[in-house]
């Protein structure tokens, strides 16, 4: 995958891993991903964003009304990928009273796959419901379903 070796250069550096819609690729929960996204601690989000750098152009990017992470970059590979870069993910939930939550990227829940660190799909389920993203929080209800059954 194109992806993968994308991300290759950054495979040593700490404290991040891989989510969204490649992560569902990567378990096999959907065929093809829009962007890659990559979650990372505040304490290191500006050396990914130097490493990133090397390897992509920065993209400018409009705040968003909701999601006010205090780290958000968006970068443009010249395969055509686009790459997010979040630290600090803090969003403004509407069913809350517009409450801003706040959540915690813990990199000890990260697993080594394919020479890369990958998020736990538990950390996008919360994500995805937090981002009122529907489709992809059955296609993970439905995985962990899938699992327990097998279990």
């Amino acid at each position: 995958m194109q992806a993968l070796a994308v991300l290759q250069p950054l495979a040593n550096l700490p404290d991040w891993g891989i989510g969204g819609s490649l992560l569902l690729v990567e378990q096999q929960l959907q065929t093809d991903f829009r962007d890659i996204d990559l979650v990372c601690t505040e304490a290191v989000a500006q050396m990914l964003d130097s490493a990133i750098q090397q390897v992509a152009a920065p993209v400018a990017t409009t705040p968003h009304p909701r999601y006010c992470s205090r780290f958000f970059r968006r970068y443009h590979h010249s395969s055509g990928l686009i790459i997010e870069l979040m630290a600090g993910i803090q969003v403004l939930l509407v069913q809350s009273s517009e409450k801003m939550q706040v959540w915690p990227f813990d990199p000890a829940t990260v697993t080594r796959r394919h020479g890369l660190p990958w998020m736990a799909l538990s950390d996008w389920l919360v994500l995805y419901q937090w981002f009122e993203r529907p489709e992809k929080v059955a296609l993970i209800h439905a995985a962990q379903g899938r699992h327990c059954a097998l279990g």
